[in-house]
């Protein structure tokens, strides 16, 4: 899989339901066998521990668990806990296992309901041999996700795989997003909306600042035509050095956070939605979303510039150089 075009890293992983016990509770879990080498190419888990480690290779009877679970459990670091899980042939696979390290992401539930072992580990006791349950993994560009899946189809048919993009995997996530996207697009629609009325009333003011010099120009034999376009053009040219001015300061803070990255944790605690959320963002620009919005909002403004510029156009030449 590595060895495709496209395919940024990719990790083999265990997966199963299974009952993890402390000495004085239990708790249904989901269970996870990685490598933990190449699960670091995958995921930031490895990052965001709090209290001892992230697993290492040959730590075979190590766990990894949540600050949420942990605090379930009322287990600490360095303990024993013990993981149930049915095997594949259908016994009841029990291992004992030491908690080497305490995560905590930015979402309650993943904090509480997954567990990490390696992959050694999480085979031995399931009876699977050198089978797993999947290979993820991480494209280069998240956006060409279908197109991965539909490449990597044909060469996965053979050996009786499935190439499954994550909305298929993960259709809360993908339904959130898709909620997500469109109130982005409701907000960004109520936005354009806002700019074109300012601008229409930045241009009217310039009009009635100007009514006199208007109806000079109109008693000189200025046409209405040019009135439009001269009014126009001035448009055209404030919305020229806003968008220069506005790309460039966007520019500029979207490279500054995404190198800090922007703590948006605040907004997420405890959020219980979308296992794994992280509040630190990293934005990046994208071209696609700035042309498409520049080139719509640039347009808008023009247009709306037109009504003050025809009832320019319409002024009385001798009300209009009697105007004060």
């Amino acid at each position: 899989m590595r060895t495709q075009p496209g395919i940024a890293a990719a990790a083999p992983r265990v997966q199963a339901q299974a009952l993890i016990s402390s000495p004085t509770k239990s708790v249904g879990v989901v269970l996870y066998g990685v490598d933990p080498a190449l699960e670091r190419g995958l995921t930031i888990l490895h990052r965001t521990f709090v209290e001892g480690s992230a697993l290492e290779a040959g730590a075979d009877r190590d766990i990894v668990i949540g600050r949420r679970l942990a605090e379930k459990l009322g287990i600490r670091l360095g303990e024993k806990l013990v993981v149930m899980a049915p095997g594949v042939a259908g016994e009841l696979g029990t291992a004992a296992f030491r908690v080497r390290g305490i995560f905590a992401t930015e979402s309650s539930s993943f904090d509480g309901a997954m567990v990490f072992v390696t992959l050694p580990a999480s085979q031995r006791m399931l009876g699977l041999g050198q089978r797993v349950s999947s290979i993820n993994l991480r494209l280069v560009d998240r956006a060409e996700v279908d197109e991965a899946a539909a490449q990597l189809t044909p060469l996965l048919r053979t050996d009786g795989l499935v190439a499954s993009p994550w909305p298929r995997l993960l259709p809360r996530v993908a339904d959130m997003l898709g909620l997500v996207r469109a109130i982005r697009t409701v907000i960004v629609a109520v936005f354009f909306l806002v700019v074109a009325l300012a601008v229409m009333n930045t241009v009217f003011m310039a009009v009635a600042e100007r009514t006199r010099e208007f109806g000079v120009m109109m008693a000189l034999g200025t046409p209405p035509d040019a009135i439009v376009r001269m009014v126009i053009y001035e448009t055209v040219a404030l919305m020229l050095v806003a968008s220069v001015v506005g790309y460039a300061v966007g520019a500029a803070v979207v490279s500054l956070f995404g190198n800090i990255g922007l703590d948006l944790s605040g907004f997420y605690r405890d959020y219980s939605a979308i296992p794994g959320l992280t509040g630190i963002v990293y934005p990046r620009l994208v071209a696609g979303n700035l042309v498409g919005p520049g080139v719509g909002l640039f347009l808008a403004s023009v247009a709306v510039s037109l009504y003050p510029a025809a009832r320019a156009a319409r002024l009385n030449p001798t009300a209009a150089i009697r105007h004060t």
